[in-house]
């Protein structure tokens, strides 16, 4: 299967999927196409795309992996959203990196769905190990054994680690997204706001009442909207809680529920019963698209009230400003970015209940407050959210995206933790038997590491090198094909004192061999400096010398050694312990009182505990990120 050569390939779902990211990148596509050929990759089981231009490749995912290798060096626009409409692109996200456009920050869902959805508790344990690290790994065990899970786990942990260091450069909505991301030490992120949906210039404010009468909504009353998917976290609960007192007052209104229920996750229509506002409240239901502009028109304000925030932007309450609605919103995440003016902004502390109420009666008795507040809403939304001007925001990251990609000789596929090749202890045995003299020559005394077979075979960009002396390297070199000159070399000098690298972290193979003695007054620091150097996913191995006369404050037992390795973001993959070589000593040979300790390790996270306990007396949990200045260059820019 051959096709032309698109400018770019976004995987995003596309209409009927009734899905905001679906109808975000629908209204997006006249845009791209007027300036760049653009191919759409959807799932395999999505219905057929409608109201797609012709001039738009279309391609299910099975199409594309045909030909995945003639589009390596075509730009990638990954749209990733907290849902299983998005599932389908993650193997391939995570395999070819490109622009993601994170639309939720919270993606816990999401990663759920791939694992313990699918009752691997194990993976899911992993997933987040790789992204809290030692703490991580210790929920998911929690979980294994005695089924824990918070209830507010889902919307505290993210999730969105694995997306984000996927990810060549990242889009987001808000300042909000961008700072929570940077935070973790993922950089090169560009803020380009929801873009004003241009399907509002055909629906007419003017046409209010003749929507309420089409629509069945009386024209006496204020009608309340609260768009989109009805879920506890819009908090209807608390407005149907507050609409109950109002009515008891006296006021009179509608409130409308446009969006589709989902009742197993929440029965609103036992909150509904439950406060009496059977009469006064609408549930909808899915609306097509002409449908929900006429209940957004038809109303008189919107209460859009997400707590907590998945760091998500309302593409509804873009809507509802451009058509010149003003909004009751939590002052919290994106929404706090929105002006004063433009919205009631609540925060949500111990006063939230009442102030809900307070700002609800305003805006039903106060009609000119409302008409002002939406005038301000659509000169601010009109202003900053163009899409011409969002949509060149994105030409230029693509274009970047293009320049990068030419300067990359060879891609293939790069998953952070793929299967790697390790040498069979056959050659490992031949060659030990044709390089014997030379091997009596190595001045290192551990051996475990080769003899074993525990550093891969070269085929990765860069080794991580650290040890006294070269021989080691020698032998990486001889044995397992690395090439001296793309190795970096620290000294074990840096390493004992726990200083981390100021470069980016570019190493994916790692041998490191060690004095216990350097390492003997902090393990974590020295080891959370040797992870770095490293990207996630790296693979190799640490040697330790072990001196029977060491004397530590700290156990330096085999044991608390792979504490010290989980705890500063490795996963022991495996192990091997024994007496270290024999050396030559005034031309007599000496057992060694020095015994090794080798083991193979994989970089899981860059959250590290730096006070492991019990084994650091007295100290505290301390979780530190490890982040690096080159990462966070460029983040945060805006359109």
């Amino acid at each position: 299967m051959i096709i032309n050569l698109p400018d770019v390939v976004i995987f995003c779902p596309l209409p009927p999927k009734p899905n905001g990211i679906a109808d975000y990148l629908a209204e997006q596509l006249p845009y791209f196409s007027n300036k760049i050929d653009v191919c759409v990759v959807i799932d395999n089981m999505a219905p057929s795309p409608i109201g797609v231009s012709t001039a738009i490749t279309v391609l299910r995912l099975a199409e594309y992996l045909i030909i995945e290798e003639q589009l390596s060096h075509t730009p990638h626009l990954y749209h990733v959203g907290n849902n299983p409409d998005t599932k389908y692109m993650l193997p391939v996200l995570l395999n070819r990196p490109g622009i993601v456009m994170v639309h939720d920050l919270n993606l816990h869902y999401l990663i759920d769905l791939t694992n313990l959805s699918q009752g691997d508790v194990a993976a899911y344990t992993l997933a987040l190990f790789n992204q809290y690290g030692v703490a991580g790994k210790m929920i998911g065990e929690q979980l294994q054994k005695y089924q824990w899970k918070g209830s507010h786990m889902p919307h505290e942990l993210l999730m969105s680690g694995s997306i984000t260091d996927a990810a060549s450069s990242i889009v987001v909505h808000s300042r909000y997204s961008a700072n929570r991301i940077g935070a973790t030490g993922v950089g090169n992120i560009s803020i380009i706001p929801h873009h004003l949906s241009p399907e509002i210039r055909h629906h007419q404010p003017k046409l209010k009442m003749t929507y309420r009468g089409e629509l069945g909504l009386p024209g006496n009353k204020v009608v309340i909207t609260s768009m989109g998917f009805i879920a506890k976290a819009k908090q209807i609960r608390a407005v149907l809680d507050s609409l109950k007192v109002l009515k008891e007052e006296g006021s009179d209104f509608i409130y409308v529920l446009a969006g589709q229920c989902k009742q197993h996750e929440y029965d609103v229509y036992q909150d509904i019963a439950d406060c009496g506002l059977q009469d006064n409240v609408l549930v909808t239901g899915f609306l097509s698209s002409e449908q929900f502009f006429k209940f957004l028109i038809a109303s008189d304000f919107i209460v859009n009230l997400r707590y907590p925030t998945g760091g998500e932007s309302s593409g509804t309450l873009t809507r509802a400003f451009g058509l010149g609605i003003g909004c009751i919103v939590v002052n919290i995440g994106p929404f706090a970015e929105i002006p004063d003016n433009c919205a009631l902004k609540l925060n949500y502390d111990n006063d939230f209940s009442k102030n809900l109420q307070l700002a609800l009666r305003n805006m039903i008795d106060d009609p000119s407050m409302r008409v002002e507040m939406g005038l301000n809403a659509r000169r601010w939304v009109e202003e900053t959210h163009n899409i011409d001007t969002t949509t060149a925001a994105y030409m230029a990251l693509i274009a970047e995206e293009k320049e990068r990609l030419a300067n990359i000789k060879s891609l293939g596929k790069i998953s952070n933790f793929e299967l790697i090749d390790y040498l069979p202890h056959d050659q490992i045995l031949k060659f030990s038997q044709e390089h014997s003299k030379q091997l009596s020559e190595f001045t290192c005394a551990c051996s475990h590491w080769w003899t074993q077979s525990l550093l891969p075979v070269f085929d990765s960009n860069q080794l991580f090198y650290v040890s006294e002396n070269n021989d080691a390297l020698n032998l990486a070199e001889s044995i397992f094909d690395y090439e001296l000159k793309t190795t970096k070399i620290v000294s074990e000098k840096n390493i004992s004192n726990g200083e981390y690298t100021s470069d980016s972290a570019d190493c994916d193979r790692f041998l490191c061999i060690l004095d216990i003695r350097r390492i003997q007054v902090d393990p974590v620091a020295a080891f959370s400096a040797i992870n770095s150097y490293l990207t996630m996913g790296a693979v190799g191995c640490v040697s330790i010398i072990w001196d029977t006369s060491v004397d530590s404050e700290l156990p330096l037992n085999r044991l608390a050694m792979l504490t010290y390795f989980e705890a500063a973001g490795f996963s022991v993959d495996n192990y091997h312990t024994g007496q270290a070589d024999v050396v030559m000593m005034e031309n007599s040979v000496c057992e060694s009182h020095l015994q090794e300790w080798c083991f193979a390790l994989t970089k899981r996270s860059r959250m590290v505990n730096m006070t492991p306990q019990p084994y650091y007396a007295s100290a505290y949990s301390t979780l530190k990120l490890i982040v690096k200045e080159a990462n966070k260059k460029g983040a945060g820019r805006e359109i």
